[in-house]
């Protein structure tokens, strides 16, 4: 199984109660056998994929919005320790914005599952994406943020569109805790 972790990169800090459960995430993903998927950025992501590594994971794929490692750790600043390999930009961008989206663009069709820890416009673009790649998607609740922005989005539109075909097949799964998410990920590699 293939799982992207999106969330929040942006936060000025992050509590304990995050960073335990960002380790909880890692444990589980790097004891279970699936190949992790990144932004390779800061945040969450990095401290779930880092935990992973660090419990056994021999897969957490980094991608990264440079076009090679010099940029990617000189101009974004972003750490290499998180991932065990790095997947780079195909082309050169116009704008660091531009950059990221294409990294979220050349990520995302390679998913069986996202699971999402907060995050903000970065983040909310992720989930529309993975929505319309018809993924699954884990929506962890205690991280607030993008997670609480998609749910009231999705209730919005999903309440007044006469079109099911828009609902595109992706699985919604709403979590409270991340314990709830690690649960929800053994049955789905279960199934």
């Amino acid at each position: 199984m293939k799982i992207i972790v999106y969330g929040g990169t942006n936060n000025r800090e992050y509590t304990k109660a995050q960073m335990s459960a960002c380790e909880k995430l890692g444990k589980y993903l790097g004891t279970c056998g699936a190949e992790i998927l990144t932004g390779a950025c800061r945040g969450y992501p990095y401290y779930v994929g880092k935990a992973a590594i660090q419990n056994g994971s021999r897969k957490v794929i980094g991608y990264s919005p440079a076009l090679n490692l010099k940029e990617h750790v000189e101009v974004y600043k972003f750490p290499t320790d998180g991932v065990t390999e790095l997947v780079y930009v195909d082309r050169k961008c116009d704008s660091m914005p531009e950059a990221f989206m294409r990294r979220s663009i050349d990520m995302t069709p390679f998913a069986d599952t996202v699971i999402v820890l907060g995050g903000s416009w970065g983040t909310f673009s992720e989930i529309i994406m993975s929505f319309m790649y018809r993924r699954t998607i884990i929506l962890v609740e205690e991280f607030e943020g993008a997670v609480k922005a998609f749910e009231n989005a999705f209730e919005f539109f999903g309440a007044r569109d006469i079109n099911p075909a828009v609902h595109n097949g992706a699985k919604i799964h709403r979590c409270a805790t991340i314990e709830d998410a690690i649960l929800t990920l053994k049955s789905l590699q279960n199934a």
